[in-house]
Formats: C-alpha cells, structure tokens, sequence
C-alpha cells in the first residue's frame, strides 16, 4: 500500500508541471513517451514486440502521432492524415502476411495493428482536446476528471452498496452498483467543472445539461476501456502490462480509461463543433 501511495505521489508531482506547461512542447513529447512505452507494453502483451517488422512501424507511427496533433493547424487535417496512416499500414500489414509465409500469424497482425491503432488514437487525442476545441485549453482536462472521478466513485460506492457483479469473467470485483455511482458523480463532476471555469470567466460553450451527458458518457467509456484491457489480460494471462508504475502496473494500465476517454471527448466535441 505504501509502495502505491508514494508512486501516486511522485507521478502527481511530474504530471502537474507537465498539465502547467501543456501550451509549449512539453505535453506532446510527454504524450509521444506515454504513447510509445504503452504500445511496447501492449505488443509484448499479444506477443508481436520482438516481430520487428511488425512492431517498428507500429512504433514509430505512436511516437510521431501525437507530435503531429501540435504541428498540423486543423484537427480536420489531422483526420485526413489519420485516415492516410491508417491505409498505408493497412496495406504494409497486408504485405506482412503474405510474404511471412505463415510464420506471423494472421490473428497476431490483426490483433496487434486494432490495439495498437487505438491506443495511439487514444493518447493523440488528448493533445488534439488541449488544442482545437471547446473552453479553450481547459477542456482535455476532462479527459482525467471522467477517468478519475469514475474509477474513484465506483470503487467506494461499489464497497458501500455493491450487492451485483457487473461482469464477473472479466473483472470480478466490479459491481453494478459501483458502475452507476462512478457515472452519476462523473456527470455531476462535468457540471462542476464547468462551473468553476464560468466562476473564473473561462468561456465555456457547453451548458450544464450537456456537461451532464458528456460526463455520463465518458463515465460509461472509462468503464468500458478499463474492462477491455482487463480483458486483454486475461486473455494472455498476465496480472499488469508493464512495471513503470511500482503498486499500480504499467502505462496502459493507469492509462486504460483515459485513452478511452480522450476518444470520446474527441468525437462529441467534433460533433458539438460542427453543429
């Protein structure tokens, strides 16, 4: 326990200069460093790590990703140059299979290319929220608020009223009771936050009710993106993907909700944006 408190500590104290400095250069190359230790962790987890001509340019591409997000001026461009990185591995991949010759199975190369895809997407989009969207620079801050708030509220409200298991195969002790606390506190804390922003006279384009359903929605993502990776775990019977944090795992496992998260947010201020 006390090995998980002074880790908490200790990464609290590197991420609050890092969300300080978040409009210079220090928050995509720390993004760029999350992003690629979480895709070594998650391709030595499927086993593709040390199958170089799979994992180099799965690599590369999560560390130039959210580089990318600061260089290019419209996160429409940005999606145009996704959606370009996308095809051109696609078909890399589609090369790799073939002259493999089967000694890289296909479900490997499948597998590898969707999570490390997502997790790229998912860390990139917290750079793209820092710079092109609603509340100006405030709102990626939402991203960690729904991840937290979440994890936190289901957790005590799972230990006082948990009766129900969510989904036991997956994560045993996750209850429903937990499930619907952490997402009614999320949207309650969205609210809060867009509060506190119209008491400081930050602009804030979102009103409470919408504020309400973004927090419930990334509560029910942060969930979903927790349980996924549990199950990923399972799947390949490991208990944590990495040892970058001492008590809590590795990247992708303090990160699983958050990445989820990021996407979202991402998509529903597209929308709101573009209405």
């Amino acid at each position: 326990m006390l090995i998980r408190v002074i880790t908490s500590i200790v990464a609290l104290c590197v991420l609050v200069p890092i969300l300080l400095l978040s409009n210079t250069w220090v928050l995509p190359v720390a993004v760029a460093i999350c992003c690629f230790i979480a895709n070594c962790e998650l391709l030595k987890c499927v086993g593709s790590l040390t199958k170089w001509v799979l994992s180099i340019p799965m690599l590369i591409v999560s560390t130039v990703a959210p580089i990318l997000a600061r260089v290019i001026d419209a996160v429409e461009s940005y999606y145009i140059c996704l959606i370009c990185i996308v095809l051109i591995e696609v078909l890399y991949f589609m090369f790799v299979m073939v002259f493999s010759k089967g000694s890289i199975g296909v479900d490997v190369i499948a597998i590898s290319a969707l999570m490390s895809f997502y997790v790229t997407v998912g860390f990139t989009s917290i750079v793209l929220l820092h710079d092109f969207f609603a509340m100006g620079s405030y709102t990626y801050l939402l991203i960690f608020v729904g991840a937290w708030i979440t994890d936190i509220f289901a957790y005590f409200c799972g230990r006082l009223f948990g009766k129900h298991k969510l989904i036991p195969e997956v994560s045993p002790k996750k209850t429903i009771e937990g499930s619907i606390g952490g997402t009614l506190f999320t949207g309650l804390a969205f609210m809060l936050f867009g509060y506190i922003l119209n008491s400081l006279q930050i602009i804030v384009e979102l009103g409470y009710i919408q504020l309400f359903v973004f927090g419930v929605v990334a509560a029910i993502v942060a969930q979903i993106g927790d349980l996924c990776m549990s199950a990923l775990k399972r799947r390949y019977d490991i208990k944590d993907f990495g040892k970058v944090f001492p008590g809590h795992g590795g990247m992708l496992d303090r990160f699983d909700s958050i990445i989820a998260v990021a996407i979202v947010l991402l998509i529903m201020n597209t929308i709101v944006v573009n209405l």
